[in-house]
């Protein structure tokens, strides 16, 4: 498994409680970054969810893809990415697997994956055919791990993505005030409700 030259590939070291802040911070930042398109992986629908309807809280144009959705929702929502009609897609592994996902310009590990070769399957939706491309991995101290396996298995260390947590940290309350209503409403759509009965079909 290695990943491509054209690839940047970097990283934040973030507190587990302001990871959704830095992730509103940076998808905030792409118009200046010269970023058109971005990916964010997350680990569980749950989160994947969750993301989805915190950002939009946050006015953020988002859709999101994971495998506790209809085939239906699950087209729609690749649909308006592609089409580029919203400029970010919240994906599981399982959501992004198999799946005609163009290029794109930026990659963003919300959730370290747990193999390597997960992180090089993800990386490598960016800096296709000779194109440049950059890819962000929020590392927290329960990842240090994680990391380090995978810049063993690429041959590469990442390299620190430069930003100031105070300048990041100014939206902390905006942020955490969408959280709540976001919480709020994944409780009144259900959503906890049905990922517990899926689990007990299973």
């Amino acid at each position: 498994f290695k990943t491509v030259d054209s690839l940047k590939q970097q990283y934040i070291f973030v507190p587990k409680t302001v990871k959704d802040v830095y992730l509103f911070y940076i998808l905030s930042k792409m118009e200046d970054m010269g970023i058109r398109s971005a990916i964010v992986f997350v680990s569980t629908c749950r989160t994947c969810h969750l993301l989805s309807v915190l950002l939009e809280e946050l006015d953020q144009s988002v859709a999101a893809l994971h495998s506790h959705q209809s085939q239906s929702l699950r087209l729609s929502a690749l649909s308006r990415f592609k089409s580029g009609k919203v400029p970010v897609l919240l994906a599981t592994d399982v959501g992004s697997r198999g799946l005609d996902i163009p290029t794109v310009d930026l990659v963003i590990n919300y959730d370290i994956p747990r193999y390597p070769r997960d992180y090089v399957h993800r990386v490598g939706r960016t800096a296709r055919a000779g194109r440049g491309g950059l890819s962000i991995s929020f590392v927290t101290q329960n990842d240090v791990d994680l990391i380090h396996e995978i810049e063993a298995d690429i041959g590469k260390q990442l390299d620190a993505f430069e930003c100031k947590e105070n300048e990041v940290l100014e939206d902390i309350t905006k942020v955490y005030k969408a959280k709540r209503v976001a919480n709020m409403k994944m409780i009144d759509d259900g959503f906890e409700e049905k990922i517990k009965s899926r689990k007990e079909q299973k």
